[in-house]
C-alpha cells in the first residue's frame, strides 16, 4: 500500500501544478498538522483516499472549521484496511491560549489515555503526531524539542513507522536526513509530502479487517485532559 504523508508546509507543486499520475495509486492520505484546512480538504478532492491528521500547533482554525472530508485521528486509533494507525497531535508548550500545545506531564496523560482505550489489543502500526520524540529529529529549542513519552507508545504499541513534522525541514519529498531509527521504529518527518511505500517497511493490512473507529474522540483535547483529568 502506498500512502501520501503531509505536513507544516503547503505543497505548491500539488497545490499549483498537481500532476494525477504522481499519486496514482495512493490508498490513504496522512497528515501530520500544521495545514490548512482547504489545503486537506482539497487533497480528498484530488486524490481518492482517506485522509487522516493530527492537529498541529497553528490548527486552531481546525475548531471553527475542520477539513472537510477528513477525518481526526488525535487521540483516537481508526483502523483501515487492517492498518491500525494511532495519533496524538500537538507540540511542546504552555500557552493556555493555545489548545495544541502540552507540556511533557500533559502528553503523558494524553499518551496513558490513549493505552486505556486500545485495552486488549495494543499493537499499532502506524503512531501519527506532530511533535518528535525527544531527541529523534527534534529541535534544541524549547517549542521544537519532542516528547519523551511517545518512546513509551514505540515500547508499548510497537508501531513500525512514526510519522511527524513540526521541525521543519527541506520539502523534498525524497530527503534521507529525514528519515531517522529509534530500536524497530522508523520515524519520519513528513515536511512537505512524502510518498511512503509501506511495503518497505514491513506494513501490511490485515485482510478480512473492518474499517472502524477505535477510541475516542475529543475536538479539543488540552481542555479535555485538563478537566477531565487534572480534576
Amino acid at each position: 500500500m502506498k500512502i501520501l504523508a503531509v505536513s507544516d508546509m503547503e505543497s505548491r507543486f500539488i497545490w499549483e501544478h498537481f500532476d494525477p499520475e504522481v499519486f496514482s495509486g495512493i490508498e490513504l492520505i496522512i497528515s501530520c498538522g500544521d495545514l490548512k484546512s482547504s489545503y486537506l480538504s482539497y487533497l480528498v478532492t484530488m486524490i481518492p483516499a482517506p485522509l487522516f491528521y493530527v492537529f498541529g500547533n497553528h490548527d486552531q482554525e481546525y475548531i471553527r472549521k475542520p477539513p472537510f472530508g477528513c477525518e481526526s485521528v488525535d487521540g483516537r486509533v481508526l483502523e483501515y484496511k487492517g492498518l491500525r494507525i494511532g495519533g496524538l497531535g500537538g507540540c511542546m508548550g504552555a500557552d493556555p491560549t493555545n489548545d495544541y500545545q502540552f507540556t511533557e506531564s500533559q502528553m503523558e496523560k494524553r499518551v496513558r489515555r490513549l493505552q486505556t482505550e486500545l485495552r486488549r489489543n495494543r499493537k499499532i502500526d502506524i503512531f501519527v503526531t506532530h511533535a518528535p520524540l525527544k531527541g529523534v529529529g527534534d529541535g534544541d529549542d524549547e517549542f521544537h524539542q519532542g516528547f519523551s513519552c511517545f518512546k513509551d507508545v514505540h515500547r508499548l504499541n510497537q508501531p513500525a513507522l512514526h510519522l511527524f513534522g513540526h521541525r521543519h525541514l527541506s520539502g523534498n519529498p525524497v530527503n534521507r536526513s529525514a528519515v531517522y531509527h529509534e530500536g524497530d521504529v522508523t520515524l519520519i518527518n513528513c515536511t512537505g509530502y512524502r510518498i511512503i511505500d509501506l511495503d518497505e517497511y514491513g506494513v501490511w493490512g490485515r485482510e478480512g479487517a473492518p474499517d472502524r473507529p477505535l477510541g475516542f474522540r475529543r475536538p479539543n483535547p488540552k481542555r479535555y485532559f485538563e478537566k477531565g483529568i487534572n480534576g
